[in-house]
This record gives structure tokens, C-alpha cells and sequence, in this order.
């Protein structure tokens, strides 16, 4: 073994080392790589560290004060249907770790409205897929806000509360975390529509007035007014009112399907009062009869029959009120198709 282990070295010795000492150092180099290798190699099987005493401690949930705290509030709790709510959502990581990827799903709790879509203001905390929120992440101690506009579909016409929710889920030290909350109920304004018309002629045709067309001065002629109310939603003590100027009365006919009327001689006001109006009833309606002479001086005048018509009423819901003008209504006839532009009186 050793002669052979002699033979080899002189023989390299002899034909590599004599001629050049780059060789000898290259062998060297190599061996020592292979004593340290050797040594790294037994040194590491002998070595045997203790880790008995490091071990990773995720972070505690306590269930009754979650680490993500979020909150939401409405910038107004009307809502007409065609519009968007604008919710605001305040958060906050109360951990000690980011949470990331926070589900917020907004949904309706009954099925007079859906939720039809979301908008948001501002997406560089958040991200918008259908009806849900994700919040991307919130590093640990970190808050903001988050706006969002959020449009309704109404299935039922007579509902006007929008009552919903908020979903949550997100993930902290391995655990699936939820939480519902109920969100500020959503009120749909009540909107009342009303009317005021004269007729000389009725739209179906009927011959209402009496007296010339158009109105001859010292000569009578007869008018019909009617007020109508509608609305899709319940209201109450809903009053009409308005004044006659002279040279026009109130004359004998009336068409009352609901409600009282009244008129003072003294001040000359129509009053219609509606104690209660349902929504989505049609039966709504006033008509009475007046009568105007005009005089001589008047020749060649468009004459006033209702001047300062004034309506209003209180939403059964909110107890809000509704009110406004009604149009004044004149000799002119705007609304009787038959007969409109008629209005200037002419001598007799």
C-alpha cells in the first residue's frame, strides 16, 4: 500500500511537480479543501443544538374584542330610489400583526330591495367585486376610511324602508373570523303629486261650462276646477287652498270623492281637506263649479279664476311635510284642450 501510494507521488512528481509548481499547489489547494470539508462534515455530526427552548407563539384572538374594528355610518338617511346611499366605513387594526384581505358583503335583509351595485371614491385601500368589499390589507395599529355609494333595486313599490346589513370575514392567527352587523335603515321619501285644472270642456269631451267662449263682458260664463291628489305612499292632513278674485263666485256644482270642502265668503278661500290619503289610491279628487261676469273695463283681458294655490301634507311614515304652489288658473284654459287660448274677454 505504501509502495504504491510512493510510486504514484513520485511518479507525479517526476512528470508534473519537476516541470512546474502550479501543479504542486493545485494538488495542495485540493487536499485542503477536502481536510476542511472532512472536518465540517464530522464537526456537524457531533453537533447537536438544543431548540427545547425557542418555539413560535402565534398571536392570542380574544372573541369579544376582535382586532379589526369597523364601523359605518350614513351620510343621510333618506334615500330617493334613483340615487346612491353614501356609506362610509372607518377601520382600524387594533393587532399586532396586518390583516389582510377583509370581506365586507352588503346585503338587503328582506326582499322589497337588492342591492344593485356598488361605487367607491377612492379604491386604493379596497377593492369592489358585485355586492362585497375586500379591504386588501390594514398593517398592524393602522386605520382609515373607506366611501362607497350604493345603488338599490326596489321590488315593492309600497316599501320604504330599506333595511340591510354588513357581513364581514377575515382570517387572524389561523381562525375565520365573522361578524353581522345591522346598518342605519334607509327611508324612501314619500312624493305626492297633485294637480289643478279648468275645464270648459272635459277631455273626454263633455260640454262642463256654461255661458260664451270665450267670456263676453256683463255675460256669465261658468267653469269647472278640479284639484286631484296622488301619490304611491300614504300621507295625512293633506289641505288645499285657494282664493276667487272678484267678479268670480263659487257657483252650485261640486264633485267631492273624498275629504271636506269648504269655502268663506268672507275671505273668498277654497279649502279641500284629506284626512288621510292611502298610496296608490286614485279617488283623490275635487271639482267645483264657478262663475264669472266680467266688466267692461276688462275687455281684452286674460282674467284670473284661481289665484294662490297653495297644498300640503305630512308624510304617515316620517311625519315630514310636503307642500308647495299650485299653478294659478285663468280664463286662458291651459289644460282644457278643447278650448285653450280662449281667454281674452270680448265686448258683449
Amino acid at each position: 500500500m505504501f509502495k504504491f501510494i510512493h510510486r504514484y507521488l513520485r511518479g507525479r512528481w517526476e512528470r508534473y511537480y519537476l516541470k512546474s509548481h502550479w501543479h504542486l499547489v493545485l494538488d495542495l489547494s485540493l487536499l485542503l479543501v477536502i481536510v476542511i470539508l472532512a472536518g465540517t462534515v464530522v464537526g456537524l455530526y457531533f453537533y447537536h443544538p438544543n431548540f427545547s427552548g425557542i418555539q413560535y407563539t402565534p398571536p392570542t384572538v380574544d372573541l369579544n374584542n376582535p382586532p379589526l374594528e369597523l364601523n359605518y355610518s350614513l351620510a343621510s338617511s333618506s334615500l330617493r330610489i334613483k340615487e346612491a346611499a353614501v356609506l362610509k366605513i372607518d377601520f382600524k387594526n387594533n393587532g399586532t400583526v396586518a390583516i389582510d384581505n377583509i370581506n365586507i358583503n352588503l346585503t338587503t335583509t328582506d326582499t322589497n330591495f337588492t342591492v344593485s351595485r356598488l361605487e367607491a371614491s377612492d379604491q386604493s385601500a379596497l377593492k369592489i367585486n358585485g355586492r362585497e368589499i375586500v379591504l386588501t390589507r390594514i398593517e398592524a395599529g393602522a386605520s382609515g376610511e373607506a366611501v362607497l355609494k350604493i345603488y338599490f333595486n326596489q321590488k315593492n313599490m309600497q316599501a320604504r324602508s330599506i333595511n340591510w346589513q354588513a357581513q364581514s370575514q377575515y382570517i387572524f392567527a389561523g381562525q375565520l373570523l365573522k361578524a353581522t352587523i345591522n346598518l342605519p335603515v334607509l327611508i324612501i321619501p314619500a312624493e305626492l303629486e297633485v294637480k289643478g285644472v279648468v275645464y270648459y270642456t272635459s277631455p273626454q269631451g263633455d260640454q262642463l261650462g256654461i255661458g260664451p267662449l270665450p267670456p263676453i263682458a256683463t255675460v256669465p260664463t261658468n267653469y269647472w276646477i278640479f284639484w286631484e291628489a296622488n301619490s304611491a305612499h300614504d300621507f295625512k292632513n293633506l289641505v288645499f287652498s285657494a282664493r276667487l278674485p272678484k267678479g268670480v263666485e263659487l257657483y252650485g256644482g261640486r264633485s267631492l270623492l273624498s275629504g271636506e270642502f269648504n269655502y268663506s265668503t268672507s275671505s273668498r278661500q277654497v279649502i279641500w281637506k284629506i284626512p288621510s290619503l292611502k298610496g296608490g289610491g286614485s279617488s283623490y279628487r275635487l271639482g267645483f263649479e264657478i262663475q264669472l261676469i266680467p266688466t267692461l273695463e276688462q275687455v281684452g283681458k286674460v282674467l284670473p279664476l284661481l289665484t294662490g294655490g297653495r297644498y300640503y301634507g305630512r308624510d304617515a311614515l316620517t311625519g315630514a311635510e310636503s307642500s308647495g304652489s299650485l299653478q294659478p288658473l285663468s280664463t286662458n284654459l291651459e289644460g282644457d284642450h278643447f278650448n285653450a287660448g280662449q281667454g281674452e274677454v270680448v265686448k258683449p
